[in-house]
């Protein structure tokens, strides 16, 4: 029983290349990176809008100027639009610095981009690949695929626990993901107690009258959620249960919650 965090994002580029981390035209990927995670960091899932306000970084997924060795900055991935995620202050700046940086001289880097492209170029894409192997990272907003897999991460509804989505006998991709999830202290202190209250929540609103399913999800799904791990259970349990007895997701529901205090 499980809800699996999004392990790639829908983004709508614009084609021209421009200077992206520049303040005029980082508003325009600001605006799409925002549109495609509705606001969530793209790595812990917190939200990014707080009273209404969006709060977040414009970070590089691979960092933008490689190792301490290289004999120049590479303008390359400063400004390419595909190598942006929308991300928390304490993802980009606290879990995202302890990597394993590209060495720019192994690839055969541009220094000028072209004026349009619709594509991720290969370069790019090999210094995409490399970043994330060497340091066992979903990185955003693509995440990452291998042999046709894309890799996943789960939430164990009933252990209450971030968890590789794979099969047991993939144990490569296993500690890959183990990997990340233990990065970004997702099961520590970047863990989030949305679901645990959005159980608490529906079982107080049915005891004070709220008798209809489709009342109680349409709360929720109207609630902008803390955590988008609370967004995607509030669609899980609308898939589960639409059509079922309201007792049935109460106990649902109060079973999570006891769970959650034994765990």
């Amino acid at each position: 029983m499980k809800v699996c965090l999004p392990e790639k994002f829908d983004i709508f580029y614009p084609k021209e290349n421009k200077a992206y981390y520049t303040n005029a035209n980082a508003k325009i990927l600001r605006k799409i990176l925002s549109l495609a995670s509705d606001s969530y960091c793209m790595y812990c899932g917190v939200s990014l809008r707080i009273d209404g306000k969006e709060n977040f970084h414009l970070e590089h997924s691979v960092d933008k100027e490689g190792n301490y060795n290289q004999p120049k900055k590479n303008t390359m991935l400063k400004n390419c639009k595909y190598n942006f995620a929308a991300a928390c202050v304490k993802c980009n700046l606290m879990y995202k610095k302890q990597i394993e940086k590209i060495d720019f001289s192994k690839y055969e880097c541009a220094d000028r981009c072209p004026k349009l492209c619709d594509e991720i170029c290969s370069t790019y894409q090999e210094m995409r690949e490399d970043y994330c192997k060497n340091n066992s990272i979903l990185l955003q907003p693509i995440g990452y695929k291998k042999e046709g897999t894309q890799y996943k991460i789960r939430y164990n509804l009933l252990r209450h626990i971030y968890e590789a989505d794979v099969e047991d006998q993939n144990l490569e991709a296993r500690f890959f993901i183990e990997h990340h999830i233990m990065r970004f202290h997702l099961n520590g202190e970047n863990f989030s107690n949305s679901i645990i209250n959005i159980c608490v929540e529906i079982n107080d609103l049915f005891e004070k009258g709220i008798a209809n399913i489709k009342d109680l999800l349409e709360y929720e799904e109207q609630k902008r959620q803390e955590n988008i791990i609370g967004k995607l259970f509030v669609q899980f349990l609308h898939e589960t249960f639409i059509e079922k007895e309201i007792g049935e997701l109460i106990e649902f529901c109060k079973l999570l919650v006891v769970l959650g205090a034994v765990v």
